[in-house]
């Protein structure tokens, strides 16, 4: 599945998106308008107005300005309805997830199956490059399912139903997750959120219908016990009845319409969400390299009396963003989200008899309260990706390096378990806790020389809390012994932690991580790439947003900055510089006259820095162009140094492409 192509499938789902909207929008304000002319006829009628509205021309003509009234304030209504939500959920899938009730579980927690999800989660998030989203469980369903939710990568979160946790075994979970992690690469997530503030606006019109006529009833019901006699009085005029069954006709029609937004809405979700759940299942089976991870939950949502069923009161308006069906059968059925399960289980094994099982959920209480990380089991040979590094390089080719983006493979996944395998525990339960977090940040930017060291340290015992010094202690014989290709995916699985850092403390531990830099009055290209990454992750979290720049779609307007990335490219790692640049170059022939090599005392950090703030603005064709290019810079030797591979993540992150840890190999 190609990452560049799947960006672009998202945004035509999104013009697809406003589009359905807009004529569900029209179909709804013509209905009401109708409502209201129909009531404005009877209640002239039958209140003996001296003149029925009717023949003023409301039924006879299309009466603009009436019309004019109604569309506005109908739009105003939705409009607003869909601002709520959309303002609502903005910048956090976590929102998403509290929302339809779930509950933030604790990376150090003690329950094994939620320990079991956030092994699996971390697995997830270093084989695919993303950063370590949070993790939800919805306590209060017994269903199975899942979703993911953000609007990017850097604020996703997953969450899974507590009787997903109860009943699928590791495998079948794994095959949910790395489904779920599909939606987050594909662009998926920010169109599922701006679905479902859309449609909330949809959804309003209904609820204000129910809302009057449960006004309507509850006053009514009053009058009959303690105000009959004023009622009474009322009728014995003759007026006032008939307004009312005027206003609770146009109630009772309004409630009809709002359901057939409803309707609108599931019909919008079923548009935008099918076909995406077919390409997430491949996904996943690529990515686990089990097809019976993925099929064995799905045959366990079929066999379950619950099924994926989700009893939140929201569960209609966020239907498109679970793992399946979260309605009850009955109106799944209607105006379906998801493929039938059949078909699903079908598509991935072509055996499936199409019988369900009784689902028996494992006694998971009975397990050891800590998970030990476990490699996978390799079910299939990698395809020549080699063993983990033993020496300073991996053999590479470019065109691996480039289909690796954005992208779920096997081959990473299990490179990704390794790696974990390889993090002492206590680092691994450190990098789970906030000062833990901090700790092992610091420590990646302790240098080796003796002297800077010492510069170092004094910084820390100036500036850094004591009990982040304490840690600092127990964990720095472990931490010494950390393989270089181990220093970003720890990383990685430190970022939940560090988020929940408060923001007078963020800011602090960006100064200390500065200072850390700064000791040595230069940056190496592993302190810049970590500065790097780490930051442009957490300050989606701690910092306002930067205004956006318009999109780039020429590469002659970003000529100086393209130079600058592949000329410090050309000059990492120790290989040939002038060779390494031409190789980039052949990539670009389009510009070539217009990029030139750039001596390496001019490849700055901030230079580097801003040259992907502004890159980061190209389309994703132009990113896919320059990312090849990359790709053939530092391979063009055929060997990848792990700085060279650490820089050129952080130049693919910097894009917002998510590169996974390089494997290496030939094919």
């Amino acid at each position: 599945m190609d990452f560049f192509e799947s960006q672009d499938r998202a945004k035509r789902k999104t013009f697809l998106l406003l589009l359905l909207y807009f004529l569900a929008i029209t179909s709804i304000m013509i209905a009401i308008y109708a409502i209201i002319v129909t009531a404005f006829y009877f209640a002239g009628h039958d209140l003996r107005m001296g003149q029925r509205i009717a023949d003023e021309g409301i039924l006879r003509y299309w009466d603009w300005p009436l019309f004019g009234w109604t569309a506005g304030i109908t739009l105003l209504i939705i409009g607003g309805g869909s601002a709520y939500r959309v303002i609502e959920l903005r910048g956090d899938g976590g929102k998403v997830a509290t929302l339809l009730g779930g509950e933030p579980v604790d990376p150090s927690t003690e329950d094994p199956a939620a320990r079991r999800l956030v092994n699996v989660v971390e697995e997830m998030s270093i084989a695919s490059g993303t950063p370590v989203p949070r993790i939800f469980v919805l306590e209060a369903e017994k269903g199975i399912n899942a979703f993911a939710a953000g609007t990017s990568p850097d604020n996703a979160a997953v969450a899974v139903t507590r009787g997903a946790l109860e009943t699928l075994s590791r495998d079948e979970l794994q095959g949910v997750i790395a489904h779920e992690f599909s939606h987050i690469l594909n662009g998926d997530m920010r169109l599922n959120v701006r679905l479902m503030g859309l449609l909330n606006g949809i959804l309003v019109i209904h609820l204000i219908g129910l809302v009057v006529l449960r006004g309507l009833f509850v006053g009514s019901s009053t009058r009959r016990t303690g105000g009959f006699s004023s009622t009474s009085r009322s009728r014995g005029r003759g007026g006032g009845h008939p307004a009312i069954l005027a206003v609770i006709a146009a109630a009772i029609a309004l409630t009809i319409v709002g359901y057939l937004g409803v309707v609108f809405a599931r019909l919008i979700q079923s548009a935008v969400s099918r076909q995406r759940e077919y390409l997430a299942d491949a996904a996943a089976v690529q990515f686990t390299r089990d097809p019976s991870g993925i099929a064995g939950a799905l045959r366990k949502i079929g066999g379950m009396a619950f099924n994926g069923q989700v009893r939140s009161a929201h569960s209609v308006e966020a239907g498109h963003f679970f793992f399946a069906n979260a309605l009850s059968r009955t109106t799944a059925n209607l105006f379906a989200t998801h493929p039938p399960l059949r078909k699903r289980i079908r598509t991935i094994d072509p055996s499936f008899d199409g019988k369900f099982p009784v689902v028996k959920a494992p006694r998971l209480r009975d397990q050891p309260q800590r998970e030990a990380h476990t490699a996978p089991r390799r079910r299939q040979p990698i395809g020549g990706a080699s063993p983990l590094p033993g020496g300073d390089f991996l053999p590479v080719r470019p065109e691996i390096l480039l289909a690796s983006i954005g992208t779920l493979a096997g081959g990473h996944r299990e490179r990704a378990a390794q790696i974990l395998e390889s993090f002492p525990a206590t680092v691994r339960e450190a990098s789970r806790e906030t000062l833990g977090a901090k700790a092992i940040v610091y420590l990646l930017l302790i240098s080796k020389d003796e002297s800077v060291r010492e510069k170092q340290l004094a910084h820390l015992k100036e500036k850094a809390d004591p009990r982040v010094l304490s840690e600092l202690d127990k964990l720095r014989p472990d931490m010494d012994g950390l393989k270089p290709e181990g220093r970003l995916p720890l990383l990685d699985i430190s970022m939940p932690a560090l988020r929940r850092l408060s923001l007078e403390q963020y800011h602090h531990f960006k100064d200390v991580v500065g200072e850390l830099i700064a000791a040595d009055e230069k940056i190496s290209l592993f302190e810049f790439c970590l500065e790097k990454i780490l930051f442009r992750h957490l300050d989606e979290n701690f910092e306002e947003k930067k205004a956006k720049i318009a999109q780039l779609h020429s590469f002659r307007a970003v000529s100086n900055e393209i130079s600058i990335v592949l000329s410090a490219l050309s000059h990492a790692g120790k290989k040939d510089t002038t060779k390494a640049f031409g190789s980039a170059i052949s990539r670009l022939s389009m510009i070539r006259g217009d990029v030139r090599i750039i001596p390496e005392e001019s490849c700055t950090p901030e230079a580097i820095g801003k040259a992907l703030d502004r890159l980061a603005a190209i389309t994703p064709p132009m990113k896919k162009r320059l990312l090849d290019a990359a790709s053939f810079c530092v391979a063009s030797d055929g060997k990848l140094a792990v700085e060279e591979g650490e820089l050129l993540r952080a130049i693919s992150d910097g894009l917002g492409c998510p590169m996974p840890p390089i494997i290496g190999g030939e094919s």
